[in-house]
């Protein structure tokens, strides 16, 4: 049964301009609009009350007490940590419990879990066959995702050669552009607030023939239209702190996959990169 996401983001490109910025408080904030009247959630997407109320009839509901029964049993079907502003506030239920940790790590476990059964097997499966592949792999991420990024470039490069984290000054990115060819894959972080500067260097690359793997959180983000395909990483609420445990985890699992189609290859690696750290602290200690 569709949920009223679902709904949203089938109806999203059929909207108007000034609906889809309803749309988007609606999918960014769904417990705000699920308390608060038309008027509020107008002024905050810098419409009006009678745009949202369009909005809700666009969506084949009968108004916006509809919208917000509709959310309000979406939200309890589909329980997972609130927004950023909210972070600290949704975690004090657990700090009188005795098996704080317990507690935490198992709200991130299900968080994965959730995650994992929206990916496509035969989407990961082309995409890590192509970062197999590629002479060259180029990783963005801007915010809070450029960790993400960072952890993603070390692991990599582990394991194979020309894994490159993409600056966004001027200069490193010009001269960045200049290297790319077809032969080349990128990997764009773009998550809630979505900074501009990753899906305009999305729009470059593919301007160059380069394939561009997006990871976002949500079936509208803006990178969505630049990128050759797109992993999205779906939660009720977007929180970049509370999406982080399951984006690393994704980000393991890609590289487990890029590892699964040749092993012997991968195995070589691996041995190589202990073999020379072994070595490294052996003389630097000796």
């Amino acid at each position: 049964m569709a949920t009223i996401k679902d709904t949203i983001e089938q109806h999203y490109n059929s909207l108007s301009k000034s609906q889809q910025k309803v749309a988007n408080i609606v999918l960014n904030n769904p417990t705000y609009v699920g308390v608060h009247s038309a008027a509020e959630v107008g002024k905050l997407a810098g419409t009006s009350e009678t745009t949202v109320i369009r909005f809700c009839y666009a969506l084949g509901l009968n108004g916006y007490a509809q919208l917000q029964k509709e959310l309000t049993m979406y939200l309890f079907e589909n329980n997972t940590n609130s927004t950023l502003g909210n972070y600290v506030s949704s975690k004090e239920e657990l700090f009188k419990e005795q098996q704080l940790c317990e507690k935490v790590m198992g709200q991130t476990s299900t968080q994965i879990i959730r995650i994992a059964k929206q990916i496509s097997p035969d989407q990961f499966h082309e995409t890590t066959k192509k970062m197999h592949e590629a002479k060259s792999i180029y990783l963005v991420g801007e915010g809070a995702s450029s960790f993400a990024a960072q952890w993603f470039q070390f692991t990599l490069n582990i394991l194979r050669p020309n894994v490159k984290l993409v600056q966004t000054e001027t200069g490193m990115l010009i001269r960045t552009l200049q290297e790319l060819d077809e032969s080349s894959l990128a990997i764009v972080i773009s998550l809630h607030r979505y900074y501009k500067e990753p899906i305009q260097i999305t729009e470059e690359f593919g301007k160059r023939g380069v394939y561009t793997v997006a990871i976002t959180d949500s079936n509208v983000a803006p990178i969505n239209q630049f990128a050759n395909e797109a992993f999205v990483l779906q939660q009720t609420e977007l929180s970049t702190i509370d999406m982080m445990p399951a984006l690393i985890a994704f980000l393991n699992t890609l590289v487990v996959g890029m590892m699964s189609h040749d092993v012997e290859y991968y195995n070589q690696q691996r041995v190589k990169y202990d073999d020379f750290q072994n070595s490294f602290i052996a003389n630097r200690w000796s």
